[in-house]
């Protein structure tokens, strides 16, 4: 723990030890010059020999903590306070060594009597809240925050608490501080990045750039901020500038797996495939277990002559992410076009069947299926069944899911295939 100076001064201004000046000095300086230890047995010494003053017991507790060492500075603080009870100094470190010893019972108690004795207190407050919040107490943590706030309504420790609290919580009110941090104290990274990481979460993406930008101008080494801005180029649907902040983060040193992983789904989203594969690859061999990584690199795959690794890559994302039908049917269908082209008609038209009863909105795999067992297979009466379903199921959309071009275009070639097998089942007599 490091304790200020200033601390330390306040308490030791009025010394008046048993000590000979000259050893004053000599214990002060050992202080001042971080030989907390020395510092320590000359203090037990005294206190051994019958000395009863306040400052040699707050001098050998201020070293103890300097040391990391609560647990003796308690001890030290509780003979202390037996010769002076009501000795407020003494109060105020012990409710800090009992917080740093990880003992938040007897730190709250403590701090409440600060408080208590002084509502303007805003450290004790901040404390109690801090306190609170470990204890997911957040009740009382917003409680001190707030008496914080009306004795100092821009303490940027409390607006930061306040909406990190709030944001748990997921509630909207969390930006109202963050943003009040932020343009109080527009430099603080700390400030900055939580509010542009909230900006993401609630759909706003496009407010977190100019956040990044304004870091990025002060820092342009900051892979942090890096990453956050290739985020929200990613979020708002940019993913050529998302490939450069990333790739930026990358030369920076950055090899987290969140890097590498979108950095390679903004690639695909360019159609940069290459490039996609390549980020993907990386990120895959540091996790694993990523579904969405598996689903990005198998389809980067798909475009490539790696079709049985790329098949591996999606059969592993089905495995791992347990999809809901719309994203199963996704995969079914590239998995489907992967056997296409592989002239694997016969597994393509089961995985585009597959696609189908995941999603029945999925009508492009009833259109593949048929165009299999038309074109492929060589099944007109099967293929002709498939074709009617296509149709059938198009006429049966929502109003609000009309169909594109694409599908206008897809539709006619369905309508005229149909005819055309039929004339041709006609003169077969079947």
């Amino acid at each position: 723990m490091n304790i200020p100076h200033i601390l330390f001064a306040a308490g030791i201004l009025s010394l008046a030890t048993t000590f000979p000046s000259s050893a004053q000095e000599a214990t002060l300086d050992l202080y001042y010059t971080g030989r907390y230890n020395q510092v320590i047995e000359l203090t037990a010494e005294a206190i051994a020999s019958g000395d009863t003053t306040f400052n040699t017991f707050y001098l050998k507790a201020l070293s103890e903590a300097q040391m990391g060492e609560p647990g003796k500075a308690i001890q030290t603080l509780q003979d202390a306070w037996k010769l002076y009870p009501e000795e407020g100094r003494i109060s105020r470190m012990l409710a800090g060594q009992y917080f740093d010893a990880g003992d938040y019972v007897k730190a709250w108690n403590g701090y409440l009597m600060l408080v208590e004795k002084d509502s303007t207190d805003v450290a004790s407050w901040l404390k109690l809240a801090d306190i609170a919040s470990f204890r997911q107490s957040y009740k009382h943590a917003i409680h001190a925050l707030e008496q914080v706030l009306v004795i100092d309504s821009l303490n940027l420790n409390s607006l930061m608490m306040m909406g990190e609290i709030l944001n748990r919580h997921n509630n909207s009110g969390a930006v109202v501080y963050y943003e009040r941090a932020y343009r109080v104290y527009p430099n603080n990274q700390k400030a900055a990045y939580a509010l542009g990481n909230l900006y993401i979460q609630s759909k706003d993406s496009w407010k977190t750039i100019a956040i990044c930008e304004h870091m990025l101008e002060l820092d342009s080494t900051s892979i942090k901020f890096r990453k956050l801005l290739g985020y929200a180029y990613y979020k708002t649907g940019d993913p050529f500038l998302a490939v450069s902040q990333f790739g930026y983060a990358i030369d920076l040193g950055d090899s987290t797996v969140f890097t590498f992983k979108f950095k390679g789904i903004s690639h695909y989203l360019a159609i940069d495939f290459d490039g996609a594969i390549e980020s993907l690859q990386t990120a895959v061999e540091k996790d694993t277990m990523d579904a969405e990584v598996h689903f990005f690199l198998g389809a980067s795959l798909a475009t490539s002559t790696s079709k049985k690794e790329a098949m591996y890559h999606l059969d592993k994302s089905l495995e791992l992410m347990q999809p809901e039908p719309g994203i199963a049917s996704r995969i079914y269908s590239e998995q489907g076009n992967l056997m296409r082209l592989e002239e694997e008609y016969e597994k393509a038209y089961a995985l585009y069947n597959q696609a189908w009863e995941a999603d029945s909105t999925n009508l492009m795999s009833l259109y593949f299926m048929a165009s299999i067992l038309d074109n492929s297979m060589h099944l007109s009466e099967e293929s002709l069944v498939d074709y009617q379903r296509y149709l059938d199921h198009l006429d049966r959309l929502p109003r609000s899911e009309n169909p594109n071009s694409q599908t206008i275009s897809i539709r006619s070639i369905v309508e005229d295939r149909i005819i055309a097998l039929k004339e041709e089942l006609f003169f077969l007599d079947k």
